[in-house]
């Protein structure tokens, strides 16, 4: 018997294709503009909805071949190829789109990972670069063939359903079995708000709020200590001096559940972070500062922004650079107290291979072989040259990076 209507499988694939590639086309529009979290959302969620595409193809095109379907309409020979044409050139669209923006992803020269709807992780193509422009050419003209093809289809459509009087859509728009009027209005505001609702999904927000939240970087040099002995005020330097019953040097322990965060600003939005794995080797005492000192070593491939993507960018090679530089290393030497339990610490920051001078600031409580440590400072990114080529500029990500740590911390007892 042959089928008046398509498989139910058939009609929730052919809509659900539709509103996903209406969507798609709209975002892809959108995927413009100054390098910002926007930005990048909108290209991750380009991706997933591509390879959703791709897949959801396949299935279709399995349905079509191996189900079956109504009889094709008939009519003059030319316009039945051109429906032949059409619908066998949206799945070339469908498969051939969503497997170029895949090799362009593929051939990147800042290789992101794809992970789908930000969870399931999806492979990189072995291909080489020499793939990268072809592909790119031909990825922009199925967006192209895309759009002339939803415009040749639907007008299609809505010519058999209503100039030759043939039940088209009835055939495939669900519950459209009598009038298909109503039906008919209904899809159309469908794909149309599915345009629409692309063009909402992470919308930049003003770039005056970066300007806003952009404060400038504190240099790290600071005045010699002769010049800081004659200009303490006398208070601070009394209290500065150690007391009669000094402490020995001791070495101290940093207990789990410290932490050590970071905050960007990326088009003024604060992109915060943390590093999963670093120690500390601390020789301290309030007593003998001139022989106390600290030392710190991050593991750079800890960085965690709560994004996969975005963690893994931050590895390669033009931000931290962590496959040929593992560590970033703090020394500081010279460690001043600053009266009460603030105290400051000079020293060197070693990352990505180069080393610049870095003044933090921090607190110290002490309560017996206990301490409770918590500090911050800003660094310029650029100084070390996390940002490369066209993250270099700071219109974009600022060149200030917030550093912030709490950690408790034990001694051994005396």
């Amino acid at each position: 018997m042959t089928a008046e209507r398509y498989s139910r499988t058939a009609i929730a694939l052919h809509w659900l294709l539709a509103l996903l590639l209406a969507f798609q086309i709209s975002l892809g529009w959108a995927l413009e503009g100054h390098n910002s979290p926007e930005l990048f959302a909108r290209f991750q969620l380009h991706k997933s909805i591509g390879i959703a595409i791709l897949l959801l193809s396949l299935a279709r095109l399995a349905v079509r071949l191996f189900t079956p379907r109504p009889p094709a309409s008939d009519g003059p020979a030319w316009t039945r190829a051109l429906a032949g044409t059409v619908h066998w050139l949206f799945y070339l669209v469908l498969i051939l789109g969503p497997i170029t923006g895949w090799l362009l992803v593929s051939t990147a020269r800042v290789q992101v990972p794809t992970l789908l709807f930000g969870a399931i992780p999806w492979p990189h193509l072995p291909v080489g670069q020499g793939w990268h422009e072809p592909a790119e050419s031909i990825h922009g003209a199925m967006a192209w063939l895309a759009i002339g093809l939803f415009l040749l289809h639907i007008i299609g459509a809505l010519r058999h359903q209503w100039l030759l009087g043939k039940p088209e859509l009835q055939r495939m728009i669900p519950f459209a079995k009598g009038k298909a009027v109503d039906a008919a209005i209904g899809a159309l505001t469908l794909v149309f708000a599915a345009m629409a609702v692309a063009k909402l999904v992470y919308v930049d927000k003003p770039r005056a709020a970066a300007e806003q939240a952009e404060a400038p970087v504190v240099p790290a040099p600071a005045p010699t200590p002769a010049a800081e002995s004659t200009e303490a005020k006398p208070e601070e330097a009394e209290e500065a001096k150690p007391e009669e019953t000094s402490e020995p040097l001791a070495n101290w322990s940093v207990a789990s559940g410290g932490r050590l965060g970071f905050t960007a600003r990326w088009n003024g939005d604060a992109v915060a972070g943390r590093f999963g794995r670093w120690d500390a080797d601390i020789k301290f005492s309030p007593d003998d500062l001139a022989k106390s000192r600290i030392k710190v070593s991050v593991d750079l491939a800890s960085a965690d922004t709560g994004d996969g993507q975005r963690d893994d960018s931050l590895k390669g090679s033009d931000f931290f650079d962590s496959g040929a530089h593992p560590k970033a290393v703090y020394t500081a030497r010279e460690i001043r107290h600053l009266g009460g339990d603030r105290y400051e610490a000079r020293g060197t920051l070693d990352l990505r291979g180069v080393a610049k001078p870095a003044t933090l600031r921090f607190t110290l409580a002490i309560d017996g072989d206990r301490a409770r440590v918590s500090g911050a400072t800003r660094i310029d990114r650029t100084a070390f040259g996390v940002g490369q080529s066209e993250w270099a500029a700071t219109d974009a990500i600022a060149a200030g990076v917030d550093i912030a740590f709490s950690f408790n911390a034990t001694r051994p007892a005396n």
